[in-house]
């Protein structure tokens, strides 16, 4: 009964805490009406793409953080005089991994399912990077992402 109660209040503390991760990203219609001066001084080609979640050759570092959000790092540079920064995004790949144990001590004849071999399956995650934006006069220079 302890064993059940403490699998319950796992369960919940797993859903407020999704709940709670899910509510921390931000959207580009939050992150529009969070900076509402920034949106407005865009260019109507602009906001279109911001709006599509695009972004475009010359746009400024706001409409790119109003179209994909804070990135995940940011690295600083200088080309022939020129100031340059490369803004990095990175997303979560989920990997599985099995295991297949062997334990005589959970063998039970009379269970339906009694077998020495036990089955895990488990899902980690690991980032990587899933977009990159390159600045050059914090102006977008170019850019790369996942399809």
């Amino acid at each position: 009964l302890k064993a059940m109660k403490n699998i319950k209040l796992n369960h919940i503390y797993l859903v407020l805490l999704t709940f709670f991760l899910c509510n921390c990203t931000s959207t580009i219609e939050s992150r529009i009406q969070e900076n509402p001066k920034l949106y407005s001084a865009l260019t109507g080609k602009e906001k279109k793409a911001v709006s599509n979640g695009l972004i475009l050759r010359g746009m400024s570092q706001d409409a790119v953080y109003i179209a994909w959000g804070r990135p995940s790092g940011v690295k600083e540079g200088n080309s022939n005089g020129i100031p340059m920064e490369k803004w990095r995004y990175s997303s979560l790949m989920p990997v599985m991994s099995q295991r297949f144990l062997y334990n005589d001590y959970h063998y039970y004849q009379h269970y339906e399912h009694g077998s020495p071999f036990y089955h895990s399956t488990n899902v980690g995650y690991i980032p990587y990077t899933s977009a990159i934006v390159e600045f050059e006069n914090n102006k977008v220079k170019s850019w790369e992402q996942e399809k």
